[in-house]
């Protein structure tokens, strides 16, 4: 499907919206909004967290996976692989729980298209999830399926500077040395790509030409720092990054939506 064909559905022409703020609770922050379509209610919510011991990564798991979400996570050999899949799970189904608190998560299943990415295959809502877990962080994003969105999270290091600077345009490493080359920045341009490549469904099997970012803006440093990132060839889409704790988080959304504001009340 040509980004022409997606189809008026994607664009909010007003809105008004409501958003419960950011909250933590031994680690998991989670987050609410309530907006409008149109006539048409709708709602996107966040759960975000850090990585679960070993203990409590299987306790959750009883908790909130589909049996068949157990089974494949186990069946993996490596270690690092049955951890991350379980928490990307466990991570999506917070966000939808938060949304549909009467349906039981361990009744719903997120299977996998034949690109990899996560949907929903057995909710009875027109919505969506997008997942990002690395070592420590790990994010659920639920969203209606008529406005696309996609997250990204990633530990802000060092190590990363080198890898991130490979996939910049010579544009994007401009707006980096305007920072000081603000380690940051680099984190910002990179999960801003990522969460952008989840909305489309193609990640980076793509050129990284299609991720570039034409220009970054500050919108907001308090109570957290919020930048906004427009990309250069995909101009249908923007992104919104905050800094949360020692890392970087990144929501992609459609850019003709005005849910700009949405989205901020959704990373406060």
């Amino acid at each position: 499907m040509c980004l022409d064909e997606m189809g008026e559905s994607w664009f909010i022409k007003s809105e008004r919206f409501t958003y419960k703020p950011m909250e933590k609770q031994r680690g998991v922050f989670q987050s609410l909004v309530r907006f409008t379509s149109g006539n048409e209610e709708l709602a996107a919510s966040l759960a975000l967290f850090s990585s679960f011991n070993d203990e409590e990564l299987n306790d959750k798991s009883l908790k909130l996976l589909h049996p068949e979400e157990i089974k494949t996570g186990n069946g993996y050999a490596l270690d690092i692989r049955r951890r991350s899949f379980l928490h990307g799970r466990i991570a999506a189904k917070m966000a939808v729980n938060q949304l549909f608190p009467d349906i039981s998560p361990a009744n719903l299943q997120i299977a996998t298209t034949f690109l990899g990415e996560p949907f929903l295959k057995n909710l009875a809502y027109p919505y969506a999830v997008s997942i990002a877990h690395e070592e420590l962080w790990n994010a659920g994003l639920c969203f209606p399926l008529s406005i696309p969105m996609g997250v990204d999270v990633e530990t802000i290091m060092e190590k990363n500077r080198k890898i991130i600077s490979s996939i910049l345009s010579d544009n994007e490493k401009d707006l980096c040395r305007r920072e000081g080359d603000s380690l940051e920045l680099f984190h910002v341009l990179w999960t801003a790509k990522e969460a952008a490549g989840k909305v489309i469904g193609l990640g980076f099997r793509v050129p990284a030409e299609w991720y570039e970012i034409e220009f970054v803006e500050t919108l907001r440093t308090e109570p957290k720092l919020i930048r906004q990132c427009r990309f250069k060839n995909l101009s249908v889409f923007m992104a919104l990054s905050v800094e949360i704790p020692g890392g970087m988080l990144s929501i992609a959304f459609p850019a003709e939506s005005n849910l700009s504001q949405t989205m901020i009340g959704l990373l406060q």
